[in-house]
């Protein structure tokens, strides 16, 4: 599909995706350490890893948007040299209505302002598994870091002993302006009367 649906909407970040049941966390895990995140040439939320880490495409498969892109690397620490100008948010963004039919669909949303907050919270370490968990595991969105020059990295959402994503990354998220907002068809679901799907 060429075409690209455009939404001018808002991104609620507590909407995560519920990825699972009430678990329990009954042996104390050390939290893991990292690597360091590679960069990357440019943001990119149709890529494989991106949406396989949001549960929206089986692991090694890729979107059904007819566009190859390119594998993101895997979300790690932040590099101490690196200088973020911006924020991209990549999210499950429900479903989307066709032509061809209805979508699975992500939606991506730019962020610019202070980043110094966010910055800081994605430099915490996750918190040590432990303790007795009560609440649904969450996928967070997946986030990309931008420089001026349009490079990306993925940085790790820490986690806290239960791990579930620290909410102080989403604090920081919801305080920065949003200057932009699209919706991606990802995978068909539900295709129209008439029309047919590729093998």
């Amino acid at each position: 599909m060429s075409r690209r649906a455009r939404w001018a909407v808002g991104l609620v970040l507590p909407a995560a995706l519920v990825a699972g049941l009430a678990s329990s966390c009954s042996a104390p895990e050390p939290a893991a350490d990292s690597p360091t995140a590679v960069v990357a040439p440019a943001a990119d939320c149709l890529s494989a890893r991106v949406l396989a880490d949001l549960g929206l495409v089986a692991v090694g498969e890729s979107a059904e948007t007819g566009t190859p892109h390119a594998d993101a690397p895997e979300a790690g620490r932040l590099p101490d040299d690196f200088r973020a100008a911006s924020v991209v948010v990549c999210s499950p963004g429900g479903t989307l209505h066709d032509s061809s039919g209805t979508w699975v669909a992500l939606t991506a949303s730019w962020r610019e302002g202070d980043l110094d907050p966010l910055v800081a919270a994605l430099r915490r370490p996750s918190a040590a598994r432990g303790g007795t968990c009560s609440t649904a595991a969450v996928v967070p969105p997946a986030l990309w870091l931008v420089d001026a020059l349009g490079r990306a990295i993925r940085p790790v959402w820490p986690t806290d002993r239960c791990g579930s994503p620290e909410p102080a990354v989403a604090d920081a998220l919801d305080a920065l302006e949003e200057t932009d907002s699209e919706q991606y068809p990802v995978r068909l679901i539900a295709p129209a009367d008439g029309a047919t799907t590729s093998p």
